[in-house]
């Protein structure tokens, strides 16, 4: 179970740290007003085209650290809207406050998010977030109580810039789909690839919440690179990914995406990636997307049950995929 932060000098230090981890991708900054009508002010944000979002920093002395966001590149004219705000206490514990620091047994350090968000619209705040969001879950020790928090990303980690955007994005998608109107039927046409559909929608063990952190980033990139491809796409609440064969008006292929080395974790994907397909008439291809230092522990046991297997690796901040190449969708 992780730990809330409560020191305000290691509050102090992870809060410089948040920082710096945007400072690489930042390619402008643009002066806007900043707020919402009736209570705006001039600020300029960083914005960056690689993460996909912008970022304005403030720090409240004695009260908190103040980290707003939003997804897309900003105007220059009008009000900017804050899509989604996570900030720190200036010391101790604040659960009035969105945001936090905690701590694995490993000395890991995360960026947790307590689910408290706004944006004046009816049916936007904690109830939706704690219903609906998808990503990475954890229990905290926090304090005299246990909470349930949303973990952002790995402080620690060369990725955490983009763990942290693929959240405001996801919070961004949230707020827009609480606002219209919800849609009961969906036919084969209309199916497409969701990025809040990504990511467990319950607590994870402490010991996978690292690896976790990286789970949506490589979902996202695999399905990027598919569309590259031109290959049909979609997700739902059951499958994080699948491609579509139009021809034949049905899914072909199921992905299951496992992010961290331990056995548990890929018999697990395995499993429930045969479950999934259990039912079909004409059963797709399920797909295995494992690391790519354990592809071999596991190749022929998977052949033996026909499920295919994708391997990948990191490379700075880009994830390589093995195999993909040679994969058919035809």
């Amino acid at each position: 179970m992780l730990r809330v932060v409560a020191d305000q000098k290691a509050i102090k230090k992870y809060a410089v740290q948040f920082n710096k981890k945007f400072k690489p991708f930042v390619d402008e900054t643009i002066k806007v007003k900043l707020g919402h009508q009736g209570a705006s002010f001039p600020a300029r944000v960083h914005w960056s085209e690689a993460l996909g979002i912008w970022k304005f920093s403030q720090t409240i002395k004695d009260v908190r650290y103040w980290n707003a966001f939003g997804a897309g590149r900003p105007g220059t004219s009008g009000v900017l809207s804050i899509a989604s705000e996570i900030n720190f206490p200036w010391s101790r514990i604040d659960r009035k406050t969105g945001g936090a620091f905690a701590e694995d047994h490993w000395g890991n350090v995360f960026v947790i998010h307590r689910g408290k968000i706004g944006g004046g619209k009816k049916g936007v705040g904690k109830s939706l977030f704690e219903q609906t969001y998808r990503g990475v879950w954890s229990l905290m020790e926090d304090g005299g109580t246990i909470s349930q928090v949303a973990v952002v990303g790995n402080l620690q980690s060369e990725r955490f810039a983009l763990q942290a955007a693929q959240f405001v994005k996801k919070i961004e998608m949230m707020k827009a789909a609480a606002t219209e109107s919800v849609q009961t039927e969906m036919d084969f046409a209309e199916m497409n690839f969701r990025e809040e559909l990504i990511g467990s929608i319950a607590p994870l063990p402490e010991d996978e919440i690292s690896a976790a952190c990286d789970h949506d980033l490589v979902v996202s990139a695999l399905a990027a690179l598919l569309r590259r491809r031109k290959i049909k796409i979609g997700n739902d609440t059951e499958s994080e990914l699948y491609a579509v064969d139009p021809a034949e008006n049905r899914i072909s292929h199921i992905f299951g995406v496992v992010t961290d080395t331990k056995e548990k974790s890929v018999m697990a994907a395995v499993g429930q990636l045969l479950v999934q397909t259990s039912a079909a008439t004409v059963k797709p291809l399920t797909v295995l997307v494992l690391p790519l230092e354990i592809l071999r522990h596991y190749e022929h046991e998977l052949q033996r049950i026909n499920m295919a297997i994708i391997g990948f690796l990191w490379q700075n901040e880009k994830v390589i995929f093995s195999n993909l190449e040679q994969m058919t969708f035809s």
